[in-house]
C-alpha cells in the first residue's frame, strides 16, 4: 500500500515474504529539481501515510553547535522523522553521533550512550518513561534532554529533572507532517498561551474548534500529502485537540484517539495524564472494549514503578485515584497491572484500534 501511496517502481527490501510482489521498473529521468524525501507518519492511529519532504524543510531546526560541541544519542530509527531529525542535527549542525546497536535491549543500549559520552538524547515520553525505570539511566549526563511525539505531561517532566537536574528539559512540537513547530523548555506541561498571539520561532499558531492549528515558517509546501488539511490561509490542521486555561494551552490528545463513552467523548491521553501522576505509577495505557450499553468501556493497562509492589493493593490505590480525580465516564472499567507495557516501532503507545 505503502509502495502504490508513494508512486515507487522500485522495492529494496530484507524481507523475504514480499516475493510475489510483481514491480513493473520504469525509467527514471534526470530531472534538476530537488531531491524528495519521503517520509512515513508513525501509524500510531493506524495505516502509516507518506509525507514529502525537501531537504530544507527536514533541516529547518538546525541550529550550528556551541561548545563544547554535543554529542547526540540516537534511540529512534533513523528512517523516520524524528530520527531524522537527530542525524541531521549532528551532522549539519556539528558535533557526534552516537549510535548504538537497535537490536540491542534498552539496557544495552543505554550503557553504550552512556560510555561513549552522549549529552544530548531524544526520546519519546513512553520511552524516557521506560529509561526512568533502569538502574543503568544513572549513568547517563545529558545536558540536554529533549521529549516529542507525545504529551509530556507533568510527571514525566518532573521526573527527568529530577533524575537529570544538570541537563536542559525541553519538549518540541513536530510532526511528520508539519516538520518542527515549537519547542517548550519552561519545564511545565503544555505550551504558554501567548505562543498562540505572538507566534514562537517564526511559527504561527491558533486554535479551531479546539484544535491546534499552525503554520510553520516556509509553509508554502505545506500540502505535501493528500491526507494534510490545510486552510486558506496556510494554516494546517494538526489533529490535536487542546485547552487554554490559565494562561496555559494544555494537550487533550489525538482526534482519532477518542473514544464514545455513553455520547460522550473521551480521550485516553487525557487519561493516562491523570493516571500517571499516581506516585506509584510507571506508565499506563488506555484503551477501549465494546459494550452494548454505552458503545464503549475503557480498560486500563497500567505498569507500577515497584514490580514487587502488591498487585491487589496497587490496583486499589490506582482505582481509588481514578474514582477521585476522573468523572464517571473517564474512569476504567477495568484495571489489569501489566509488567510491560506495548508500544509501536515509534516507541509511542499504539492508538491503533483502539
Amino acid at each position: 500500500m505503502l509502495r502504490k501511496q508513494a508512486g515507487a517502481s522500485v522495492l529494496r527490501t530484507d524481507r523475504d515474504d514480499l516475493h510475489d510482489i510483481t514491480i513493473q521498473p520504469t525509467h527514471i529521468a534526470e530531472s534538476a529539481e530537488e531531491t524528495a524525501w519521503l517520509m512515513t507518519t508513525s501509524g500510531t492511529t493506524g495505516i502509516p501515510k507518506i509525507v514529502r519532504h525537501t531537504l530544507a524543510s527536514l533541516a529547518r531546526s538546525v541550529r550550528p553547535a556551541r561548545a563544547p560541541p554535543p554529542i547526540w544519542g540516537l534511540l529512534y530509527e533513523p528512517s523516520r522523522f524524528a530520527g531524522l531529525q537527530v542525524v541531521l542535527q549532528s551532522l549539519i549542525g556539528g558535533g557526534e553521533l552516537v549510535a548504538p546497536d537497535p537490536l540491542g535491549s534498552i539496557g544495552e543500549r543505554v550503557r553504550y550512550l552512556a560510555s561513549n559520552g552522549c549529552t544530548h538524547l531524544s526520546a519519546t515520553p513512553t520511552l524516557w518513561r521506560k529509561l526512568l525505570m533502569l538502574p543503568d539511566a544513572a549513568l547517563l549526563k545529558p545536558r540536554q534532554i529533549t521529549l516529542g511525539g507525545e504529551i509530556a505531561d507533568a510527571s514525566i517532566l518532573s521526573a527527568l529533572a529530577q533524575c537529570y537536574p544538570m541537563a536542559r528539559v525541553t519538549h518540541i512540537y513536530a510532526s511528520t507532517e508539519a516538520g518542527v513547530g515549537f519547542s517548550v523548555q519552561d519545564g511545565l506541561p503544555g505550551l504558554p498561551a501567548h505562543y498562540l498571539r505572538d507566534g514562537i520561532g517564526g511559527a504561527a499558531l491558533r486554535v479551531s474548534d479546539g484544535e491546534l492549528c499552525i503554520r510553520p515558517p516556509g509553509n508554502n509546501n505545506l500540502r505535501r500529502a493528500s491526507h494534510i488539511a490545510v486552510d486558506d490561509d496556510g494554516y494546517l490542521r494538526t489533529g490535536d485537540l487542546v485547552r487554554e486555561e490559565n494562561n496555559r494551552v494544555y494537550f487533550l490528545g489525538r482526534i482519532s484517539a477518542a473514544i464514545n463513552i455513553g455520547g460522550t467523548k473521551v480521550n485516553p491521553e487525557a487519561v493516562e495524564a491523570v493516571i500517571n501522576a499516581h506516585p506509584e505509577v510507571a506508565a499506563a495505557q488506555v484503551s477501549s472494549r465494546p459494550s452494548p450499553l454505552v458503545g464503549a468501556l475503557l480498560t486500563l493497562m497500567v505498569l507500577p514503578r515497584d514490580s514487587t509492589c502488591d498487585a491487589a493493593a496497587f490496583k486499589q490505590s490506582v482505582k481509588t485515584w481514578c474514582r477521585e480525580r476522573l468523572p464517571r465516564e473517564a474512569q476504567p472499567a477495568t484495571i489489569k497491572v501489566v509488567a510491560s507495557i506495548a508500544t509501536t516501532a515509534a516507541d509511542k503507545i499504539s492508538r491503533a484500534g483502539k
